[in-house]
């Protein structure tokens, strides 16, 4: 194993290279593409499962402002403002 390392030391000091017409060539441009490509569908999966999270979100957003005007809430706040004893108890009022 070290004599294979040796070898291969001594090879690259002895090999030189032009750097003027060394290029990437038709592979480093097919390697550019393909992750192009990737990066392309990753993002467009992304941006429709982010829109799916934003609607779900906004139907959310919307059952609980629904629930603050429901009848059930209206009916809460009633008995709280005619009975101070009650606004204590849901510790939403009352002196401190």
């Amino acid at each position: 194993m070290n004599t294979l390392l040796t070898s291969a030391t001594v090879l690259a000091d002895s090999f030189s290279l032009d750097k003027d017409t060394v290029t990437p060539g038709v592979l480093g441009f097919l390697a550019i593409f393909v992750l192009g490509v990737a990066l392309f569908f990753l993002m467009r999966s992304m941006t429709g499962k982010l829109s799916v999270v934003r609607a779900e979100a906004e139907v959310e957003k919307q059952k609980t402002s629904e629930e603050g005007r429901s009848p059930a809430g209206a009916s809460t706040a009633e008995a709280t403002a005619e009975d101070p004893a009650a606004e204590d108890a849901s510790g939403k009022g009352g002196t401190a």
